[in-house]
């Protein structure tokens, strides 16, 4: 009897010993985290976009992880440099999809890379989240594997248009863009704005990487024009209105989402700025809405040597887009579970922009902009969120 119950219990005993190591194994796996993918300019003239946007992102993994993850999973970030050169862009997600197993890419950041990397994303059912892009390419037509936040440049152009004209009166215009698909698009809105109310406008175009714009504001000078509106990165913007300011002339500036980043104070001087106007997709950094303090919060917390900009503020709200979506998808998850997450997304409100609403038919997530003016080195948004006519 004695042996009977000694083996019994040995017997019982391995049973529980078995099965608790299947429990603790259990929570292992469990544990693997998500990987996202992100691929930008951490290098060069653009490195200024590219580690914002990575660094926004990373406070927003960081803050759901202290959190408990999404589903009881942690996410791990993974970052590729592709200098804003598309054909490392290309190589970039290749990396992170076959080697590093991500399950998608969110914010990409440059217009030329992403339209680089939306074939391969088709192909390997790999979803594109809230790029830092504005090309209408990438929702026009409805691509099932791409997901935007930010109003593409042409709807910008577009609302931009009417405020000059409707609005503030302006008829006499030049446009300097950057000649890219980016600018391109931009002057192609503006155009076709311009166009419905027979105002005429100078076109003015520069190459990607110039220095150098005497030539294109002395054009824009010499044209009449006593407004400016400009497509481009904060950099140039910023050396077209010194420029314009050696020259003695001082027209009214205005531009895209891009030409109302703080650094455009730093890199031309508040006083050269203040008085332009620029589009606004996102909340200005000095706002008092409680999602813009929580943000500069959690970025003070977890990157504490980097300074919060509107580039890592995109990044952290595309990332609060992702982790939304994620929630709502079951088990493992996939490109097209994913995608079906997000086509389920209904006026989701961040707080740094406009409500995001996606369908099965519609993959821009806003197209509703404001507009700041600059005053005193800071931008002051103006308007109600407004949609193209």
């Amino acid at each position: 009897m004695t042996a009977f119950r000694s083996s019994a219990f040995r017997a019982v005993l391995a049973v529980f010993t078995s099965a608790a190591c299947i429990c603790a194994a259990a929570p292992a796996f469990a544990a693997d985290p998500i990987k996202i993918g992100f691929t930008g300019p951490a290098s060069g003239g653009m490195s200024l976009l590219g580690q914002g946007v990575r660094d926004g992102i990373q406070v927003y993994v960081d803050y759901i992880n202290d959190q408990g993850g999404v589903n009881g999973r942690k996410l791990e970030l993974i970052a590729e440099d592709d200098g804003y050169e598309p054909m490392r862009s290309l190589a970039g997600v290749k990396k992170l999809a076959e080697q590093d197993n991500v399950v998608a890419i969110v914010s990409p950041t440059g217009t030329p890379g992403v339209t680089a990397m939306l074939p391969y994303a088709q192909e390997r059912r790999l979803p594109i989240i809230a790029p830092y892009a504005f090309s209408h390419k990438l929702t026009t037509p409805t691509q099932r594997y791409v997901f935007t936040s930010l109003p593409e440049v042409r709807l910008q152009a577009d609302v931009l248009g009417t405020y000059l004209v409707k609005t503030l009166k302006h008829t006499k215009i030049a446009a300097i863009y950057q000649n890219d698909d980016f600018g391109q698009d931009a002057v192609a809105g503006f155009e076709a704005r311009m166009k419905k109310d027979n105002v005429p406008f100078t076109k003015l175009p520069f190459d990607r990487g110039t220095s150098n714009f005497s030539g294109v504001v002395s054009q824009a000078r010499q044209s009449g024009a006593e407004d400016v509106v400009f497509f481009g990165i904060p950099r140039d913007g910023a050396l077209i209105m010194r420029e314009a300011n050696k020259m003695g002339w001082k027209p009214q500036f205005s531009g895209h989402s891009a030409l109302g980043d703080p650094q455009t104070f730093t890199l031309a001087g508040a006083a050269l700025v203040n008085g332009a106007i620029a589009v606004a997709v996102m909340e200005p950094l000095d706002s008092k809405k409680p999602a813009v303090l929580d943000f500069i919060a959690r970025q003070k917390k977890y990157l504490p040597k980097t300074p919060p900009t509107t580039y890592s503020m995109h990044g952290y709200n595309a990332a609060e887009i992702f982790v939304e979506a994620l929630k709502h998808v079951q088990g493992e998850p996939t490109g097209d579970k994913i995608v079906a997450a997000l086509e389920q997304m209904n006026n989701f409100n961040t707080g740094l922009m406009s409500p995001i609403t996606f369908t099965a038919t519609q993959h821009a997530g806003s197209n509703a902009v404001a507009f700041m003016r600059a005053e005193d080195g800071k931008w002051v948004i103006k308007t109600d969120w407004m949609k193209a006519e």
